[in-house]
C-alpha cells in the first residue's frame, strides 16, 4: 500500500529516523546546505517545495540564522510536526497547504526567490507532475536563480541492479542499517509499487530541467539518489 502521508501515524513514523532509509541523506543535505550557503542573498526568502516535518529547515536555520523560508507540502500531518519542529524559529517560516500537483494555482508569497529547493519529495508525483513542478520553480526564480533537487531516482538500467545492490549493501555495513530496495529487480520494482514511489531515471530529469530553460547538472549521485541543480539565466 502506497504510503499515506497526510496519515499522522504515517507521518510521525517516517519522521522518527528518515536516514534508516537512506543513509547517504546525511551526507547529500550536507551538500545541499553548502551550496545554498553560498548562494543565499541576504533578505530574500528560500523556497521548499515538500516542506514535511522541517528537518530541513531545523538545519538551514542552524547555518544560516538570517534566512526566511516558505515552505509548502500537501499533508497536514507532516506540517503539524513542522511547526512543532520549527518552535524555536517562529517568524522565520511561512508553511503553506498545497497541492504539489497543481502548483500553478498557487500564489507564491515573497518572490522571486533565489534558491528553491526540493527534498526527497518529487519521487511521489507521476512524471506529468513533476515536469509541472520543475516548469513552476523555473517561473518562480529570479534570474540567476538555483533549483536544487535532492531526490531517490529509478534504478537503470535493469541489468545494472546488483551494483546498485552492492552499493545499498555497503551503506548497511558502514551505518548499521538495513535498505529495504528488494534482493532482485522485481523484488525493487514492487517495493517501489508497495511505496507509491514512482522515481524517474537521472536523465529523464536532466532534460526535464533544461527544457524548462535551466543550465542543468547532477552534483552527486549515490547509486539512486541524485543531486541535481539548475541555474535560470541571467542575474
Amino acid at each position: 500500500m502506497a504510503q499515506d502521508f497526510t496519515d499522522a501515524a504515517t507521518a510521525r513514523a517516517w519522521d522518527a529516523d528518515p536516514a534508516a532509509r537512506n543513509p547517504a541523506r546525511t551526507e547529500q543535505l550536507d551538500l545541499l546546505l553548502t551550496i545554498i550557503e553560498q548562494e543565499h542573498r541576504p533578505g530574500t526568502a528560500i523556497l521548499d517545495i515538500g516542506m514535511g516535518s522541517g528537518r530541513v529547515e531545523e538545519s538551514l536555520f542552524g547555518r544560516l540564522p538570517e534566512v526566511h523560508v516558505v515552505g509548502i507540502d500537501h499533508s497536514e500531518a507532516m506540517l503539524g510536526l513542522a511547526a512543532g519542529r520549527l518552535a524555536p524559529w517562529r517568524g522565520r517560516y511561512q508553511a503553506i497547504r498545497h497541492d504539489l500537483t497543481d502548483l500553478g494555482s498557487l500564489e507564491l508569497p515573497s518572490g522571486p526567490y533565489p534558491i528553491v529547493f526540493s527534498v526527497q519529495t518529487l519521487h511521489n508525483l507521476a512524471d506529468r507532475h513533476k515536469v509541472g513542478v520543475v516548469a513552476r520553480v523555473f517561473d518562480a526564480l529570479m534570474p540567476g536563480g538555483l533549483f536544487l533537487l535532492l531526490d531517490r531516482i529509478a534504478v537503470e538500467p535493469p541489468g545494472l541492479f546488483p551494483s546498485y545492490r552492492a552499493l545499498w549493501e555497503r551503506l548497511g555495513r558502514v551505518h548499521g542499517t538495513a535498505l529495504a530496495e528488494g534482493r532482485t529487480y522485481a523484488e525493487h520494482l514492487d517495493v517501489l509499487a508497495d511505496q507509491g514511489d514512482r522515481p524517474a531515471d537521472l536523465e529523464g530529469h536532466l532534460a526535464w530541467f533544461r527544457g524548462a530553460g535551466f543550465e542543468a547538472a547532477c552534483l552527486h549521485l549515490h547509486a539512486n539518489r541524485a543531486l541535481i541543480v539548475g541555474r535560470k539565466s541571467g542575474g
